[in-house]
């Protein structure tokens, strides 16, 4: 009997399922819900770190261009001079000599040159008179060219014995610091000597930097080459010290070296900062920082976003009607957690940055608006 009643049951249930609709039986899951950011502009203010080598924009070798012994030295080692200052003498009495001498040779050249010429007028005179022979008056206008070509000869010697007497006196070709010398008076010096002493000019003074070429080719993409003016105009370096301190002025960029280091694969760029309290000296090391001064405005998506197969990278976009779609992105240079969007999106899309592994072909989404991930240099 019980069982029976049990068998009455069952079928009444299986009656009754028939007029429940089928829609409340198979009802749609609700659509998945994802975090989505919306694409705006941001200062693309990369910073760039480097290390730099200190360098003189002069640094001269001081040589001297005659021979003899020191007579006095004009400067203390170390300190400031300016061109033209006097840096040492070298007893000039050989070379005063020496003029003495081409003078008297220019003087014995011009009384020949004055005999040559009465001579050669007296003889020519006669010749027209016939009172001696042409030939004569040939000779003696040779002798008188000649006589002529000596004195020219002996002005020149005149001149460089002047010149060399000039050389005596050795002068600063540059300004700058003035390093230690191993001459001292009474040193003897000549064309074998190699340098008396060094100067190097510390204000304004170099840093060269080796640009990484990764760096280099991802600041020329574009179809254009890195550009001198267009480095100066938009970035300024600025440098860390041994020491941790920040040097006060930023500087200028002024040449870009044209070939890659093999070794390093690193561009030399140069760059000029003032030095007017002579902190930089030549052979130190920096750590250089290189950002943009005036960042240009740029589309950036954070890295949390993207997604990349053999083709490139991707990121889902959500449509108006919260359906998305797959949309292929070109990327740029990298802004901590963020990359700059060079082609694919524009400001105001949303792109999913949280939820990818909800999303389901077809299927429409719940949109959570959050903002872009904090940004470490804010």
């Amino acid at each position: 009997m019980k069982l029976k009643r049990n068998i009455q049951y069952s079928l009444a249930l299986c009656f009754l399922c028939l007029f429940v609709p089928f829609n409340l039986l198979a009802q749609a899951p609700p659509p998945p819900t994802v975090t989505v950011t919306i694409i705006e502009k941001k200062p693309a203010t990369q910073t760039l770190y480097y290390l730099g080598r200190v360098e003189a924009i002069h640094a001269v070798d001081v040589l001297t261009r005659t021979e003899g012994f020191i007579e006095k030295v004009h400067f203390k080692e170390g300190q400031m001079v300016k061109a033209g200052d006097l840096l040492f003498e070298i007893n000039p009495d050989v070379h005063l000599s020496e003029i003495d001498q081409a003078k008297a040779r220019l003087a014995s050249a011009n009384a020949s040159l004055n005999l040559a010429t009465v001579t050669f007028q007296r003889i020519d005179a006669l010749a027209r008179s016939r009172a001696t022979s042409r030939a004569d008056a040939d000779q003696a206008q040779a002798d008188r060219d000649v006589a002529r070509a000596n004195v020219l000869q002996a002005e020149a010697a005149l001149r460089a014995r002047e010149l060399i007497l000039s050389f005596t006196k050795i002068t600063a070709p540059v300004a700058g610091r003035i390093g230690h010398t191993r001459f001292d008076v009474g040193s003897f010096i000549n064309l074998a000597s190699g340098s008396l002493v060094n100067i190097v000019q510390l204000d304004p003074i170099r840093v060269v930097i080796g640009i990484r070429e990764r760096d280099f080719i991802t600041a020329s993409s574009g179809g254009s080459d890195l550009k001198l003016d267009i480095l100066g105009k938009d970035f300024a370096p600025k440098l860390r010290l041994a020491n941790g301190s920040i040097f006060p002025t930023r500087g200028v960029f002024d040449s870009i070296d044209n070939r890659i280091n093999t070794q390093v694969g690193t561009v030399d760029v140069r760059a000029r900062f003032n030095n007017p309290d002579n902190i930089l000296l030549p052979g130190g090391a920096v750590d250089v920082t290189i950002d943009a001064q005036e960042p240009p405005l740029v589309e950036v998506v954070p890295i949390v976003a993207l997604q990349q197969d053999r083709e490139g990278f991707f990121v889902l976009v959500v449509n108006d009607d919260n359906s998305f779609e797959r949309r292929r992105v070109k990327l740029g240079i990298q802004l901590e957690q963020e990359f700059v969007v060079r082609e694919g999106l524009k400001v105001g899309e949303k792109v999913i940055i949280e939820g990818l592994q909800r999303v389901r072909p077809d299927v429409p989404v719940n949109p959570i608006i959050a903002p872009l991930a904090p940004r470490l240099d804010q």
